[in-house]
């Protein structure tokens, strides 16, 4: 889901809309079992059980909620499980959509070819654009505009890369630096929370 149309230099976050209501969805069941798990469960059984859920509750936060597409003053940072990619504005050659948003990056000093990075987060299922093609067909027989038709005719994701390629066009513009580096991280924070619970898991279990 994404935020209002913000001035040019603020911070904007974009991520599938489907993905959060999972999270909160789970969050909700997860808590309930917890809960239900102290109040009726006090053996070996219980105690595997109740990790379960929250090393469920670890890879529904890396995949679901955590991926996320973030553009501010400094460039586009493609948020992914195992991964973070941070693309200077002078660097983001394009950004498009093939089943899923992908930022362009231009080559790095010293190499021939750019990097192409997917996200995890802003993807387009062949569901969705059928929706969204479906949508556009019911509008064009009711008599909507052509523009209202266009915009019903495109998915989500569509949206979302248009909007970052917009952004990349006047940011570059300002850009008064060489290209900078892509810059890779290791996403420590959802890998954390779905290794640590597993690995906890594992130990109860053998116990």
């Amino acid at each position: 889901m994404s935020s209002p149309q913000p001035p040019p230099r603020d911070r904007q976050e974009f991520r599938g809309a489907g993905s959060v209501v999972l999270w909160w969805a789970w969050l909700v069941f997860a808590v309930a079992s917890l809960v239900a798990l102290a109040v009726e469960g006090r053996d070996h059984s219980a105690a595997v059980a109740a990790i379960l859920v929250v090393a469920i509750t670890g890879v529904a936060y890396g995949c679901a909620l955590w991926p996320r597409i973030v553009a501010d003053e400094n460039g586009i940072s493609v948020l992914n499980p195992l991964r973070v990619h941070t693309v200077p504005w002078a660097a983001v050659t394009k950004v498009d959509m093939v089943n899923a948003v992908r930022v362009h990056a231009a080559p790095a000093p010293g190499t021939r070819r750019g990097k192409v990075i997917y996200s995890w987060a802003v993807q387009s299922s062949a569901r969705s654009r059928l929706r969204s093609e479906s949508s556009a067909r019911r509008a064009q027989r009711g008599g909507m505009p052509p523009q209202a038709r266009e915009a019903l005719g495109r998915s989500q994701a569509e949206v979302i890369a248009e909007q970052l390629a917009e952004r990349t066009a006047r940011e570059r513009q300002r850009a008064v630096s060489a290209p900078g580096a892509v810059q890779v991280n290791w996403s420590w924070r959802p890998m954390a929370a779905m290794v640590l619970p597993v690995l906890a898991l594992i130990i109860v279990v053998l116990v």
